[in-house]
C-alpha cells in the first residue's frame, strides 16, 4: 500500500519508486516515503528563502517578511534535514544490523514529524511569527499584545511538540530498537557492522544524545500543553512558564541537536568512504582514531551549550561561560582528528571520485569551515558583539546546509539499492559545483553581514549601511546557487533509469 502511494505521487513518486524485486521493501519503502515527503518540505523551504529578498527590495509588508523566515528556518531544519536524515539513517541502520525499518513506530514517527509541522505551518499563516528557537515567552507576550491569537500560540506549541516527540522519543527508541533488540534477518542484511565500527557507533551516540538531552524539554513542553489546554491549572505549571526554565532545557536540547546531526553525518562519511576507495581495501586509516574523535566530539559538545547564555541578563556565572568557551573551543580537536582520519585515509588508499563521495567531503569541507565559524562566536569577548547578528543566523543555516549536503551524498549511493535505479554522474557533478559555490558563498556572506552590525530576523536592510544590503544581495545570489544545487540534485533523481 505505502509502495503504490509512493509510486502515485506526482513527480517526485517517479523519482522514489521502491525496488520490490530484492526482497528488501522492509528497508526501503518507509525510507522512501520519509526522503520523498522531505523533499516536498525543501521545496517549500527554498520558495520561501527566495521570497525574503524579494519583499526586501520590493518594499513589500514587513509582516509577509517574518513569516516567510518563520516558515523557512522550520520547514529546512526540521521537515526536511531531520526527516532526511531520519530516512537515511534508518535505510542505513536496516541494512547494517539486518533489521526491518517498517512497522507501527516508524509510522508514528512519519506522522507526528509531518503532522506537526503541517501545524506549525497552519499557526505560523495564521500570525505566529517566532524564530524556531522559540525564545519564550514571547510566543505569550506577542498574543497579549494582539500580535497573534493565543489560538494561534496553542496550536503551533502542539505541532513543535509533535515534531520534537519525533525527534526526541520514536526516532531514537526505533534506532535503539534496530541496534539492540529483535531477530536479524540475513535478507535484510546487506553489509554487516558492529558497534565498534565508527559508522554504527556514530549512529547510536547521536540518538542517545537526542534521548537525555531532549527529555528535560519535554517534560517542559508537555507541562506547558497541558496548561494551555485546560488539563490543569496555569498555577500548577508556573515552573514550567518561567523563562530561565525553558531557555536553559531548550538550548541543551537545541545546541545538542545540531551536535547530535554532526555526529550522525560524520558516522555516515566514515562508513561511506571506504566503499570508494581506489585500492578497494574497504577501510579507514585507523577505526580507533574515528572512534576517538567522536568521543571527544560527544565529549566536548555536551556542555559547550553555556556560549548561547553570554548575554543573558542576568549573565552566566564566569566559570560557566568560560566553561562554555573552553569546550567550544575544544569541540575543534574532535574535528581535526576526523579531518586527519579522513584525509590520511585518502592519501593511504587513493578514492574513486564518484559524485556521492564528492559531495560527502564537499559538505564536509563547508562543515569545518562553519566550525571555525562557530568557535569564533563561541568566544565569550566576540559574542557580546556578534550574537544577535545574522553571524550566528548564518551560523545555524551553514551547519544545516554542510550536513545536508553530506546526507546527499550518502543518499547518491543508496539511491540504486533503494530504488534499482542509476544515476547521471555529469548530473551528479553539476550538483556538487553548484551547491557547494552556494554553501560557501551563504556561510561567507552571512559573516559579512554579521561583522558589520546586520540584525538577524531583520526585514529592513536598508535601514542601516549600505554594505547591509550588499550582504543581502549575496545572500540572494548565492541562494540562487544552492537552489539551482537542489533542481539539479532532483532532476538527477527524475532522469535515473534502471539498472537492469
Amino acid at each position: 500500500m505505502l509502495t503504490a502511494t509512493i509510486r502515485r505521487t506526482p513527480v517526485l513518486g517517479r523519482m522514489f519508486d521502491v525496488d520490490e524485486s530484492t526482497g528488501l521493501s522492509d528497508i526501503n519503502t518507509w525510507p522512501a516515503m520519509m526522503i520523498m515527503t522531505s523533499l516536498v518540505w525543501l521545496i517549500v523551504a527554498i520558495l520561501l528563502g527566495l521570497l525574503m529578498p524579494v519583499i526586501q527590495f520590493g518594499g513589500l509588508d514587513t509582516n509577509l517578511f517574518y513569516t516567510a523566515i518563520t516558515l523557512h528556518g522550520a520547514a529546512l531544519a526540521f521537515p526536511f534535514l531531520f526527516q532526511f536524515m531520519m530516512g537515511i539513517s534508518l535505510h542505513r541502520s536496516g541494512g547494517c544490523m539486518g533489521k526491518s525499518a517498517s512497522g507501527k513506530l516508524t509510522t508514528a514517527i512519519y506522522i507526528c514529524m509531518n503532522g506537526g509541522a503541517l501545524l506549525l505551518t497552519l499557526a505560523v499563516l495564521g500570525g505566529l511569527k517566532i524564530s524556531y528557537t522559540i525564545m519564550y515567552p514571547l510566543p505569550l507576550v506577542g498574543a497579549q499584545m494582539g500580535q497573534w491569537s493565543m489560538g494561534m500560540v496553542v496550536l503551533g506549541f502542539t505541532g513543535i511538540a509533535m515534531v520534537l516527540t519525533s525527534m526526541i522519543f520514536l526516532y531514537p527508541i526505533q534506532i535503539i530498537r534496530m541496534s539492540f533488540f529483535g531477530e536479524q534477518r540475513e535478507e535484510l542484511l546487506l553489509s554487516a557492522r558492529t558497534l565498534k565500527d565508527p559508522g554504527m557507533l556514530g549512529m547510536v551516540m547521536s540518538i542517545m544524545i537526542l534521548l537525555v538531552t531532549g527529555t528535560p524539554l519535554m517534560v517542559v513542553i508537555y507541562s506547558i500543553l497541558l496548561g494551555l489546554y485546560g488539563f490543569v491549572s496555569l498555577e500548577a505549571i508556573s515552573w514550567a512558564t518561567e523563562p530561565v526554565v525553558f531557555q536553559y532545557v531548550f538550548y541543551i536540547f537545541a545546541h545538542n541537536l545540531m551536535e547530535a546531526m554532526a555526529i550522525m553525518v560524520i558516522s555516515a562519511v566514515y562508513a561511506t568512504l571506504p566503499l570508494y576507495l581506489a585500492d578497494g581495501t574497504r577501510k579507514l586509516y585507523s577505526d580507533k582514531l574515528a572512534n576517538l574523535a567522536l568521543w571527544i566530539l560527544l565529549v566536548t559538545s555536551v556542555t559547550s551549550f553555556f556560549h548561547h547564555f553570554y548575554t543573558t541578563n542576568p549573565g552566566l556565572p564566569s566559570a560557566l561561560a568560560y566553561h562554555g568557551n573552553f569546550m567550544s573551543w575544544a569541540t575543534g580537536i574532535g574535528a581535526a582528528l576526523s579531518i586527519f582520519t579522513i584525509l590520511a585515509t585518502i592519501w593511504k588508499h587513493g578514492i574513486k571520485p564518484e559524485p556521492g563521495l564528492m559531495a560527502i567531503l564537499a559538505g564536509f569541507v563547508v562543515y569545518i569551515m562553519d566550525g571555525i565559524n562557530a568557535m569564533v562566536a563561541g568566544n565569550v569577548a566576540v559574542s557580546s558583539h556578534i550574537h544577535g547578528t545574522i553571524w550566528v543566523g548564518g551560523h545555524a543555516m551553514s551547519v544545516l546546509i554542510a550536513m545536508c549536503l553530506m546526507w546527499m551524498g550518502v543518499l547518491y549511493h543508496h539511491y540504486p539499492v533503494i530504488t534499482g535505479k542509476k544515476l547521471d554522474k555529469k548530473l551528479g557533478n553539476r550538483f556538487v559545483t553548484l551547491y557547494t559555490i552556494g554553501a560557501i558563498g551563504l556561510l561567507l556572506s552571512f559573516a559579512a553581514g554579521g561583522a558589520m552590525g546586520m540584525p538577524r530576523r531583520f526585514a529592513e536592510w536598508d535601514a542601516g549601511p549600505i554594505g547591509w544590503t550588499i550582504a543581502g544581495v549575496a545572500i540572494l545570489v548565492f541562494g540562487l546557487f544552492l537552489m539551482a544545487g537542489f533542481f539539479t540534485y532532483m532532476q538527477n533523481f527524475f532522469k535515473s533509469r534502471s539498472i537492469s
